[in-house]
């Protein structure tokens, strides 16, 4: 068997050590970052923080509700196409 000299041995030990080292702080930078960010969003004053939840949640319920309109103007748009078309085609067929 192979005898692996000490610095060899340090080098096998430093590599994961230090990799595993930067991983930690990397994690923990972002995990501070992302903190930051959600702190920044709900405000400073504790009172703020449900009032932007009640924002967003009205956001959320007015956009619902638009699709939903959205969708039932393409329907009314289609329906009118359909009928104008049929109108054309039994004037064309009375006309030719």
């Amino acid at each position: 068997m192979a005898q692996l000299d000490p610095e060899t041995i340090q080098t096998l030990i430093a590599v994961p050590v230090v990799f595993g080292s930067i991983t930690v702080v990397t994690i923990s930078i972002i995990r501070y970052k992302l903190k930051k960010k959600e702190l920044e969003m709900r405000g400073s004053d504790a009172e703020l923080g449900p009032v932007v939840d009640a924002l967003r949640e009205d956001l959320a319920d007015m956009q619902e509700h638009t699709q939903a309109q959205l969708a039932e103007m393409h329907e009314r748009l289609d329906f009118a196409e359909r009928m104008l078309a049929a109108g054309r085609a039994s004037q064309e067929d009375r006309s030719g």
